[in-house]
């Protein structure tokens, strides 16, 4: 029998992010028989979606910062938490966190007591202040089943100054919880002692769209894609140095540099790549594309290497979307990029990796076009194993109809 299901997102269906949910969102809709999403926020257009599925706007509509500061300090998690970690107090960035977690968890608790019943699945594509609402809804109105996916930004302390807010209280009553990668299973099991039996590795995935994106025809063409926000921690400064090393090195061969995706170092990066790369590279910032234009762009130019050189990543969609169409990847070996990239389907550099590493690796690639044709063929074959979304989405869709809604009544 179908089942309804509360899906707990950012922004989608709006706006141009969290991308990797229009694939997703079909096989939801194929296996449940409503599905109600419920964004943060609303910024761009609509999306296209399924028929059965309901857009709920209201809570988004009441976003308001000194609401969610007044909750948080209500809710006595906030000072629960505070005692159990005094250091709280003294870092403004985890104050903040704190707030956020459990402010927008009660608000959200509030929305969801008033209109859903424990005949919904509760599913938080991140783990966020809808965890928390969820978590409550568990506590105060009956027993649920309440899920989270779980990725990178919200689950490594690292990277987030060591700090997490609330994470064993609200896991100690979670159904499951579905970390993207074995780095993140394995990061959970280590740092939260859980029950294995409500971790569940789960991989994302990408549809098959049958591109096979050629290389170059000949060894004076080189093409590089990159696709990623544009912000610090991506480090697309290492790459354009990089690049511009070996272009350097090779000044007969006509490289090409595409790059996919704006943010907030977008003029600056921008204007270093004007700056630092030399005439025989020849660089085009797209900005941001929706899904379908980044496979007509993979099925309509020839590509010979994706490059990614942040220094801080989950799996990124966009090697999987590379990879599915036989392009293979150059990255650093930093979370669970050794999950997706390795030397035979790509290049994988330690961690920290210099720029003239990189540019070492490249110089190897550019001038071997016989390993990268090897690669390309290792690349697919990778993606259709691990990242098939046929596969991957099907098998998390039947775990989550598994569940029922409520557990019990309180």
């Amino acid at each position: 029998m179908k089942k309804n299901l509360i899906l707990f997102t950012v922004s989608y269906p709006y706006g141009d992010k969290e991308q990797f949910l229009e694939t997703e969102i079909l096989y939801l809709a194929k296996y449940f028989e409503n599905v109600t999403v419920i964004p943060t926020f609303i910024k761009g257009d609509k999306r296209e979606i399924p028929e059965n599925i309901v857009v709920d706007t209201t809570f988004a509509y009441q976003n308001n910062n000194i609401k969610f500061a007044f909750y948080s300090l209500v809710t006595k998690y906030t000072y629960k938490e505070i005692i159990a970690n005094l250091s709280i107090i003294l870092s403004l960035k985890k104050l903040q966190k704190l707030a956020s977690f459990t402010g927008r968890g009660v608000a959200l608790f509030k929305h969801l007591k008033v209109n859903y019943s424990t005949e919904n699945i509760f599913y938080s594509y991140w783990f966020n202040g809808a965890v928390f609402a969820s978590f409550l809804y568990d506590q105060k109105v009956a027993k649920i089943n309440y899920v989270t996916r779980v990725h990178g930004s919200d689950l490594y302390l690292e990277q987030n100054d060591g700090y997490l807010p609330l994470r064993p209280t609200v896991l100690k009553n979670i159904k499951k919880i579905f970390p993207i990668s074995k780095n993140g299973y394995d990061y959970l099991r280590q740092h939260y002692q859980m029950d294995l039996s409500k971790i569940s590795l789960s991989r994302l995935g990408t549809s098959d769209h049958n591109i096979t994106t050629k290389m170059s025809q000949d060894s004076k063409h080189f093409h590089i894609v990159s696709c990623s926000h544009l912000s610090p921690v991506k480090r697309t400064d290492l790459m354009i140095m990089s690049l511009s090393n070996v272009a350097q090195k090779n000044p007969t061969i006509a490289f090409f540099w595409t790059h996919i995706g704006t943010g907030v170092e977008y003029r600056k990066i921008k204007a270093f790549a004007h700056k630092m790369l030399p005439e025989n590279v020849t660089v085009d910032f797209l900005g941001n594309l929706d899904n379908a234009a980044v496979f007509d762009f993979y099925k309509n130019h020839f590509v010979d290497l994706f490059i990614n050189t942040s220094i801080s990543e989950g799996i990124p969609v966009t090697f999987m979307e590379a990879m599915s169409c036989s392009i293979p990847v150059m990255a650093l070996d930093v979370g669970g990029i050794s999950e997706i990239v390795n030397n035979d389907n790509g290049i994988l550099l330690d961690k920290k990796a210099s720029y003239d590493t990189i540019a070492e690796a490249l110089h190897h690639i550019v001038n071997n076009k016989t390993l990268l044709a090897d690669k390309k063929s290792h690349a697919r074959d990778t993606w259709d194993h691990y990242y098939n979304a046929n596969h991957n989405y099907r098998v998390f869709v039947e775990v989550l109809s598994s569940f029922s809604g409520g557990r019990s009544s309180k």
